[in-house]
């Protein structure tokens, strides 16, 4: 009985010692700041942050090489054992809209975010394009863009548009007796092309004029005055007016507004306006409604 007492005491001592070289390996990884990763049966030490393996350990629990990635270039954002480091992500990506928030560190990725006046449905972390924030012109905004979340406008009023409405008002009122549409036509837009023109401006005109199949008098005001892109609207315009004749002022103001133009629109409308309702000739007083 007393040898088998001594057996167990003796198994008991050797369960609760590990073996020497065990112990060493123990302690050395202790000895490893940021944790140890095992190669080809041995445990190294993690390479730090921003850091890459150049070389692995040669013996257990030791550091290899580790080599910093290229700053701006690549990075690794935790310990490692990679013998590579990620590239940085790039905000310069075409039609994206994204600007640079933070720059890429050899331990941190770039982080993006979008440029001013657009915004990412998709949230600022995941995004890869931001849209335009909506622009809301005469009726003014309700909720300004965000990073995440475009604006909202405040609602058109019911009805018929603003301009119309005030003219209509003060037709009813007596003040002139002539047709409201009576200043929309061929003549007076040709006074004041310049003033439209610049309210109107290239983009809006080429798309107006393009949908009037105008695309070569497009190309030919373009060619004609090569050096003064000024003069390209007021061109356009002309030709157009031609185009359309009596109603061009009309259809100019429908244009406007199917493309959400609307603050151009009364801009426009505002021109011919005033300088109908100045017009010498026009006797306006104030007469009994009908």
């Amino acid at each position: 009985q007393d040898s088998v007492s001594l057996f167990s005491s003796s198994v008991s001592v050797l369960r609760a010692s590990p073996e020497p070289e065990v112990r060493r390996i123990r302690v050395r990884r202790q000895g490893c700041q940021d944790g140890v990763y095992e190669h080809e049966g041995r445990f190294c030490c993690l390479c730090a942050a921003g850091q890459k393996v150049q070389e692995h350990c040669p013996s257990n629990a030791t550091r290899g090489k580790c080599e910093y990635c290229e700053p701006g270039a690549t990075y690794n954002t935790e310990p490692n054992s990679k013998e590579s480091c990620e590239l940085c992500t790039s905000c310069d990506h075409t039609n994206a809209n994204l600007e640079v928030d933070a720059p890429c560190t050899t331990s941190r990725d770039t982080t993006c975010k979008c440029k001013e006046g657009h915004f990412c449905p998709s949230g600022t972390r995941t995004c890869k394009i931001c849209q335009p924030c909506k622009t809301c012109d005469l009726y003014g905004v309700k909720e300004p863009c965000s990073a995440t979340s475009d604006a909202v406008c405040n609602e058109k009023p019911e009805g018929m548009p603003l301009m119309i409405f005030v003219l209509r008002l003060i037709h009813e009122a007596g003040f002139f007796k002539f047709p409201l549409t009576s200043f929309m036509d061929r003549n007076v837009v040709k006074p004041h092309l310049a003033d439209v023109a610049d309210i109107v401006g290239w983009n809006d005109m080429v798309a107006i004029a393009t949908a009037s199949e105008m695309s070569r008098a497009i190309e030919n005001v373009k060619l004609s005055n090569p050096h003064n892109a000024e003069l390209w609207t007021m061109e356009l315009l002309s030709q157009w007016v031609e185009k359309k004749g009596r109603n061009a002022s009309v259809e100019l103001v429908e244009a406007l507004e199917r493309r959400s133009k609307l603050a151009k629109k009364i801009s426009c409308s505002g021109i011919w306006q005033i300088n109908h309702f100045s017009n010498p000739v026009l006797k306006l007083k104030k007469v009994t409604p009908i």
